[in-house]
């Protein structure tokens, strides 16, 4: 080879200026594929960041009991079936009988209308005990958590979400103040962090906290539960752990083989798998769409250079005559279509990365890159390489005398 790679790429990028609308559109079908590739993998990495975030946030390794029947629908989690049969004493049992519960947290939750002076909004209170702070990962912005001994007690204690701090005290201190709920006093002790809307479709951030035994005693006059917070220990799949509680809870019950639970068990996984099979089915498609951006751009890398190999035999001939060899027109021309797609390659990443950075901002994702990345320059390369392999040595059969003559 009598000329460098920088003589190469030097006479390439030379024919990409003289020829710039074709070029171009040579250089789009790469690009598309690549844009499509790198924008979409760095989005559902950054989609499937935040579901791993909000999972962590929820609780880890938390499975829920929920009395009766619930169904997922788009809007959240919704109850249609209820059912009383669920006690304070099966989350005793299930901790202290079933293998593989680290925690058992009942809770009873009602909507209620909290009032402080003239304002007024519309909130979810859970009656819990105060274990429920430490499962769910619940912080605090001020104040304190009630204990195990209010719970006992049942005093009116209430740690209330970040909405309804703002919506009723308008950032005031709000320690110490009391809250009518459904009529009855109630004293602020602390105030949670924000935490947003979590996956099941419930706000955090309007939702009060208040002992277990306050609320089923002060305020509901109930002898049932609504639901178990359950923490398995770390190591035991939760698929597996659902089954055998399950098929504790079936037994303590004493539902015969023909009834139907009364009862619903979900775990945070459940509840985003729908949305992580909506990921995959874009991701293939989006791969679908690529490859036929690909083949399109291949095709165009193709075609130009078989018109610029027709329209350049002079220069091949001139070549030839000074002592170039038939390897180093080949050498030439792969360059030229490997330039063109790495170009197409390159400014298909930076666009995607801007997309990327687009839609980020909307839906609120970290910005996770993909190694969609380094596939796609991979591909590019491949591409521009098979693109020119023929049209190269279509530029070997000419003839030097034939071309000058």
């Amino acid at each position: 080879m009598i000329y460098s790679l920088k003589f190469y790429f030097k006479i390439a990028l030379q024919n990409l200026l003289i020829h710039k609308a074709r070029m171009t559109l040579a250089i789009l079908g790469i690009l598309f594929a690549v844009m499509s590739l790198v924008a979409f993998g760095n989005i559902s990495n950054g989609m499937k960041k935040k579901i791993d975030d909000e999972i962590n946030r929820f609780g880890k390794n938390l499975i829920i009991l929920r009395s009766g029947l619930v169904f997922a629908s788009r809007g959240g989690t919704k109850q249609f079936s209820e059912s009383k049969s669920l006690k304070l004493e099966d989350a005793k049992k299930i901790r202290e009988l079933l293998p593989g519960i680290q925690e058992s947290v009942p809770f009873f939750d009602i909507t209620y209308p909290a009032r402080y002076q003239e304002k007024t909004v519309t909130v979810s209170i859970v009656g819990t005990s105060d274990s429920i702070f430490r499962i769910r990962n619940i912080n605090l912005l001020m104040g304190r958590y009630f204990s195990r001994d209010e719970d006992q007690k049942t005093e009116k204690k209430a740690v209330v979400g970040y909405k309804v701090f703002d919506n009723l005290f308008e950032l005031e201190n709000p320690l110490g103040k009391y809250i009518l709920i459904y009529r009855v006093p109630t004293e602020v002790i602390g105030v949670m962090e924000e935490k947003g809307t979590d996956f099941a479709g419930q706000d955090q951030d309007l939702q009060v906290y208040i002992p277990l035994n306050t609320l089923m005693r002060r305020y509901s006059n109930v002898d049932y539960i609504k639901g178990i917070y359950l923490q398995a220990y770390d190591g035991i799949p939760l698929s597996q752990m659902k089954i055998s509680l399950r098929n504790f809870v079936r037994t303590i019950h004493n539902l015969k083989d023909e009834q139907k639970d009364d009862f619903t068990i979900f775990t945070m996984e459940d509840v985003v798998r729908t949305q992580e099979e909506g990921i995959r089915l874009v991701s293939i498609l989006t791969v679908i769409a690529s490859t036929v951006s690909f083949l399109i751009g291949g095709l165009g890398i193709f075609a130009i250079m078989l018109l610029s190999i027709s329209e350049r035999k002079m220069e091949i001939g001139i070549r030839r005559v000074v002592g170039s060899k038939k390897r180093d027109i080949i050498f030439q021309f792969l360059t030229e279509s490997v330039v063109v797609a790495l170009i197409g390659g390159f400014c298909g990443i930076c666009i995607g990365f801007i997309i990327t950075m687009i839609v980020n901002f909307i839906g609120g994702f970290p910005l996770v890159a993909s190694r969609n990345v380094p596939f796609s320059l991979v591909v590019s390369i491949l591409i521009g390489m098979i693109a020119g392999i023929y049209p190269a040595f279509q530029g070997t059969k000419y003839e030097p005398i034939e071309v000058l003559q």
